[in-house]
């Protein structure tokens, strides 16, 4: 196949134009190029992108963006609950899904759009359902979590995505599983090297999302 590395201005209205096909009829808009979002069932967020990777290649992700989820930016929690600041907390970023190629041209790079966006999608689709609740997000979380290397879901380990801790953190303290969210959470600031400040926050925030009737549950 030749060579030809298509701009940006060439690549993503390709990417546009199939995403086109499958995601306006599930509620989605698009937000900006290669990102589409459904911000109709506030505080979830269903988000799906096509990421760019080294290599002139691309990937597809999917999740949640959840409101009351915070993230970290220069050391200081900050916030994303619109559809335009809207990021991936709950994440699936599937290792065995075909990655298009855009160094080989407008018909090189349909052609893989059109072998990974029907599966991709359909994936996407079920996350969506099964995440409807607190507990199936967990769910999911512990999933992308637990499996051994060999039979993971992600491209990546569960803690090589910042926000996956922070969600299963918080839907943990929302199901009102304090300790869980304390646990997790005192981990992140660790690995994060937070201040003392910051991580009160993360933690206060936990506490209220718990509320009063929350579970200390022993482990072992």
């Amino acid at each position: 196949m030749d060579y030809q590395l298509l701009a940006a201005a060439e690549r993503d209205p390709i990417v546009t134009s199939h995403l086109q096909e499958h995601l306006p009829m599930l509620g989605l808009t698009e937000r900006a190029p290669r990102s589409w979002v459904n911000g109709s069932e506030a505080p979830f967020r269903r988000l799906f992108e096509i990421q760019l990777l080294k290599g002139a290649a691309m990937k597809a992700c999917y999740g949640f963006s959840l409101d009351f989820v915070p993230h970290i930016s220069g050391g200081r929690v900050r916030w994303h609950r619109t559809d335009k600041s809207a990021m991936l907390d709950v994440i699936l970023d599937p290792r065995d899904l075909p990655q298009p190629s855009f160094i080989h041209g407008a018909t090189g790079l349909a052609d893989g759009l059109r072998r990974l966006l029907p599966e991709a999608v359909a994936r996407a689709r079920e996350v969506w359902r099964r995440g409807a609740t607190f507990q199936g997000m967990l769910d999911i979380i512990r999933e992308i979590r637990d499996r051994p290397i060999e039979r993971r879901i992600n491209c990546f380990g569960y803690y090589n995505y910042a926000q996956l801790p922070l969600a299963f953190a918080y839907l943990s303290a929302k199901t009102g599983d304090l300790q869980t969210a304390e646990e997790e959470l005192g981990k992140y600031a660790t690995s994060y090297q937070l201040d003392e400040e910051e991580t009160a926050k993360l933690l206060n925030l936990a506490r209220d999302y718990a509320g009063p009737n929350h579970q200390r549950i022993e482990k072992d």
